[in-house]
């Protein structure tokens, strides 16, 4: 009997001993090299950056990973317990590994037969820690190890309350949200402490498939995950039965209520294409940064508003292109054309309008039918714009019967009129531009770059470099005032045939007119645009002169050689043009345009501020006046002279390039400088009569008719 003990003895010592060696072993080998984990006292995790308007309103939120962190004593103490019960409730009595829990893992992974599929883990909350902080998700017996390990040091090195806390800010929680503060917004568009029971119940059901659950479509499943956690919560005595029911029995609601902010913009893209040209990108993916733009919400809005319709309106110039989609139904089968509708994607572009199917057409209307199950019809009025689009710029002759233009089948965009009407809406294929400063301090109020962010990110406000044409001009004449000419010095406006060079023979400048109209004052020769005696100015005052006034005003760096030149052939950017009028506007003082005034980071410690303009003097004061006083005439008499009916002082030049593939506008009142382009993203003919007084003036004036409704007319100094 004493030797069965002592043999039994000898057989467990030598158990116990060879499994403490395995343990010191597998410590020993996977315990090398690991990460250290030092930093996770004075952890600072990416954070969000928020781009400010410059009145404090939030423009844009974005970061590598969405969240707001939050200290444990801020989280309530119902999340916190849900999390716990949802996931590691013995978490404050474990020494980091829950030995009851990998024992079950390990029972149910044999007995289910899933080591090879997707195996139970039994994971604690300091496990999860380690994983996310140090170890990484590779599916591993090594990395499984590497994780034990890691959490019986981390347990040693810092408090519960510390991991707890580690885990609830970093935790990935579905939807981009990364924390148990930003899924709270993500989700319910609520902040912590305003959440109900079940809303906290769904958060703490989410660690288990975050990429599965939040399914707009199907929420079943994570109804189901959430009410186990309100199950687990009445077990521990947290929620009586009558609390428990009562959360169950709530509706499983998912908002996005924060998304807009996130949703980037031609503004706020370019304000992060800067903040990592400037900062540097490791700064930025950090986050936490606070970014106040120069920009003015108001004007902004006005800005949008005044392009979209700008660009709407040329679009309908040039006829209808044809629905966005058609497909064949029967119109009198609901269930078909509302299927055919429901599956058919919103085009970019879309914005606030709607797809409709075409149903059925008679001589006054069309009929259509809506995603929401809805019937609407169109009138005939409200098609009347759509005349077909001919080749060749060309429009067909109008329409007399919706048939016209419209089949039953077409999927169309629309607008809402009133009652069951509504409009036949285009998505405009052209684009643009529009950019406004104060010229005094050089501060970008508002810049749009294209008529849908979505549709397009080609910024046409920054990254478009055209030919600004005759928006030129003015630069020229000012070189000329610079030289002594006077507004009255007249200038020979007569044909003129000039070698170009080489295999390129000559050029023959032409007015728009095709006439000649002898000597001409340099305020007429601006007024009205004449190229021939701009071209013959250019020839008298030479072109080193007009290339160090351009340069000056931030035109361009260097200008060829060529006197063509003089009429905007060099290419520009209409930030670059706005800019420079901005300097006229200013008086001639070189001021740069500023978007961020200031940056600072998660501390409140400023890393970036806006450097004081110097304002050098670039053109002298006289020139400056002369120059704007011509510029008015342009607005009253010249080509831009619809925007007399301002009834305020604004100089202003338009612009076209060649075959009129762009137009612009560029022009200022005392306080306000706004420049517009109008053109297409890869550059083709707007049409023959698109110039900018066409294509770029209405924008231009319903942006500063609304910018100066409430504002006092003003005079230009010196007139």
């Amino acid at each position: 009997m004493m030797r069965r003990l002592i043999n039994w003895l000898t057989m467990l010592t030598f158990l116990f001993t060879s499994a403490g060696v395995a343990v010191f072993f597998l410590f020993f080998y996977y315990g090398r090299g690991l990460p250290d984990y030092d930093f996770l006292h004075n952890y600072e995790p990416i954070a969000v950056n928020q781009i400010q308007a410059s009145n404090g309103q939030t423009l844009r939120e974005f970061s590598q990973e969405r969240r707001v962190y939050a200290p444990l004593d801020l989280i309530p103490s119902l999340v916190i317990t849900a999390f716990l019960v949802a996931e590691d409730k013995n978490f404050f009595y474990h020494c980091g590994l829950d030995i009851q829990g990998i024992i079950r893992a390990i029972i149910s992974n044999s007995t289910q037969g899933s080591w090879l599929s997707r195996p139970l883990g039994g994971s604690t909350i300091t496990q999860q820690v380690a994983k996310n902080f140090l170890i990484g998700n590779e599916r591993s017996f090594e990395r499984k190890a590497k994780e034990a390990i890691m959490s019986l040091r981390l347990e040693s090195a810092l408090s519960k309350d510390r991991i707890l806390e580690l885990y609830l800010n970093q935790i990935y929680l579905g939807m981009g949200a990364y924390g148990v503060v930003a899924a709270a917004l993500t989700y319910f568009n609520k902040t912590l402490d305003k959440l109900s029971i079940a809303e906290i119940a769904f958060l703490a059901a989410m660690p288990k498939a975050p990429s599965f659950y939040p399914n707009q479509k199907d929420l079943s499943r994570a109804k189901a995950r959430r009410d186990w956690v309100i199950d687990r919560l009445q077990e521990e005595e947290i929620l009586t039965e009558d609390e428990a029911n009562v959360a169950k029995d709530e509706p499983l609601k998912i908002s996005q209520g924060t998304e807009d902010k996130n949703q980037p913009d031609y503004y706020s893209e370019y304000i992060r294409q800067e903040l990592t040209k400037h900062l540097g990108e490791d700064i930025v993916t950090q986050g936490g940064l606070t970014v106040k733009t120069t920009l003015v919400p108001a004007l902004q809005e006005i800005a949008v508003k005044a392009l979209k319709q700008g660009l709407i309106a040329y679009d309908r110039r040039h006829g209808w292109r044809g629905p966005i989609h058609h497909v064949d139904i029967d119109a009198d089968n609901k269930n078909e054309w509302l299927t055919e509708l429901q599956k058919t994607s919103s085009p970019p572009g879309l914005g606030d309008w709607s797809l409709a199917i075409v149903l059925e057409t008679t001589p006054d209307k069309a009929k259509i039918g809506l995603k929401n199950d809805e019937i609407g019809f169109i009138p005939l009025e409200h098609l009347k714009w759509a005349k077909k689009n001919l080749p060749n710029q060309m429009i067909g002759p109008e329409i007399t019967h919706p048939e016209d233009v419209l089949n039953p089948g077409d999927i169309i965009a629309v607008s809402h009129s009133t009652g069951e009407f509504y409009y036949l809406e285009q998505i405009p294929e052209v684009t643009g531009g529009l950019v406004a400063l104060n010229p005094h301090t050089g501060h970008v109020v508002a810049m749009v770059g294209g008529y849908d962010f979505e549709k397009n990110q080609y910024n046409c406000a920054v990254q478009a470099k055209r030919q600004p044409g005759s928006a030129f001009k003015p630069f020229v004449y000012l070189t000329a005032l610079e030289h002594g000419y006077t507004p009255e010095t007249r200038v020979l406006d007569a044909p003129i045939m000039l070698k170009v060079g080489g295999k390129m023979g000559t050029y023959a400048p032409k007015n728009i007119t095709h006439k000649f109209y002898g000597p001409t004052p340099l305020r007429s020769g601006l007024i009205h645009s004449r190229n021939v005696m701009t071209v013959r100015l250019a020839q008298q005052i030479g072109l080193r002169g007009i290339e160090k006034t351009a340069r000056n005003f931030g035109l361009v760096e260097k200008l060829p050689h060529q006197l063509a030149m003089a009429l905007g052939a060099a290419e520009t950017t209409l930030l670059k043009l706005t800019a420079a009028y901005g300097m006229i506007a200013n008086g001639g003082f070189q001021v740069p345009p500023i978007f961020i005034e200031e940056v600072m980071d998660r501390h409140n410690q400023t890393v970036y501020e806006a450097p004081t303009p110097s304002k050098t003097r670039i053109a002298s004061a006289r020139s400056i006046r002369h120059l704007t006083e011509m510029m008015v005439g342009v607005a009253k008499q010249g080509t831009a002279r619809s925007l007399a009916s301002l009834e305020r002082p604004v100089a202003a030049k338009t612009g076209s390039t060649n075959e009129h593939k762009d137009a612009l506008i560029v022009g200022f009142t005392p306080d306000l400088v706004a420049g517009v382009f109008v053109g297409f993203a890869k550059p083709r003919t707007l049409g023959s009569e698109e110039t900018g007084a066409r294509a770029a003036l209405p924008i231009f004036k319903a942006f500063i008719a609304e910018a100066m409704k409430d504002k006092p007319v003003l005079e230009f100094k010196g007139f």
